[in-house]
């Protein structure tokens, strides 16, 4: 079941139906593939003692040191999986753009108001071990939606186990916080808690959608973009006469720049080139070349009038944000009309 729960600046109401299974959009005060090696508790994991990502991974999963509610073996069969027993591991990947999976017999080991925070108050969040979605994300996460109001329940007859909560904000302004929220009553599983966590993972990669009427295409973005800005540069084409660099096509290049992005502190912008269909012709029958990489650009789309490209090595010297940008672009994010 689906709710819009409206709240006014300062305060949230939450008329919520405790149930489990519950699906719900939540409006709240404004607030708040990788392989590793194993760790001694047998579980296929980050080292703790390193502060540094080894890798990819699809999700990121913080357990107690023994127990847990996902088994070791489940764990060991899906190395797409980062099980870290300490904060300091959490943290280290959570740089990137990744899925935060937190046991409910670890959640002490989250400094207060840390989820609430960015980047990673942007990713999906799941609460594996408790199905009711209330309990798990304003009682034991303490995510934004509590308030003056909401609705005070007898948890000890509420059922809470087993199965596992996520949490995913869709939008951020000054007056609201809507997010997705939904409990399952089931048993856990890395399978299927994949599924889930993949499915809003990769949905948080297209909250913000970026529209350019000039040039007739969009690009969609996470959540921590908002804010963006719109820089212009240009490609050149030169002749590939040998000794000779003369300029024989040119064109725009848009930059989405980060909205942390600084003169003092750059980070990685994301560039898309833009052709005309002739100049795309002309390029790949080799009638000129762009820069002195021995790649061309990459094709990101087109529609009747233009060609979307990335430029060759536009990340070889690896700026902060570069593996977000990357993983924007795994996404497919350009789209045209």
């Amino acid at each position: 079941m689906n709710k819009l729960i409206k709240s006014k600046k300062l305060r949230v109401l939450l008329p919520i139906l405790i149930v489990a299974g519950l699906g719900i959009v939540i409006y709240g005060i404004p607030t708040m593939l990788m392989k590793n090696k194993p760790a001694n508790n047998g579980v296929t994991n980050q080292d703790t003692t390193s502060n540094e990502p080894t890798g990819y991974s699809e999700a990121v999963y913080l357990i107690p040191i023994s127990g847990g509610q996902i088994t070791r073996e489940d764990l060991n069969a899906h190395p797409e999986i980062l099980a870290v027993t300490d904060f300091a591991s959490l943290t280290s990947q959570t740089k990137r753009h990744i899925a935060i999976w937190i046991d409910k017999d670890a959640v002490n080991l989250l400094p207060e108001g840390w989820l609430n925070r960015e980047p990673q108050k942007y990713y999906p969040i799941v609460l594996v071990g408790y199905n009711n979605a209330l309990y798990s994300m304003r009682e034991k996460l303490n995510l934004p939606m509590f308030g003056l109001g909401g609705p005070l329940v007898d948890w000890s007859k509420q059922k809470l186990e087993p199965g596992f909560s996520v949490w995913m904000i869709e939008k951020d302004s000054p007056n609201e916080i809507p997010a997705f929220m939904k409990g399952y009553v089931e048993p856990v599983t890395a399978e299927r808690i994949l599924e889930v966590s993949n499915g809003l993972l990769k949905k948080s990669f297209s909250i913000i959608e970026y529209k350019n009427t000039q040039y007739d295409f969009s690009f969609s973005l996470p959540l921590i973009w908002q804010g963006y800005s719109i820089a212009g540069d240009k490609w050149e084409g030169e002749t590939l006469v040998q000794g000779s660099d003369v300029v024989v096509e040119q064109g725009p290049t848009l930059l989405i720049r980060h909205p942390e992005w600084t003169s003092q502190n750059p980070r990685q912008d994301i560039p898309i080139m833009i052709f005309t269909i002739s100049q795309w012709d002309s390029l790949e029958k080799g009638k000129f070349h762009i820069g002195a990489a021995p790649v061309g650009p990459t094709k990101l789309g087109s529609n009747s009038k233009y060609v979307f490209a990335l430029p060759p090595r536009y990340n070889v010297a690896l700026p902060p944000g570069f593996e977000e940008v990357e993983q924007i672009f795994e996404n497919n994010p350009l789209k045209t009309f």
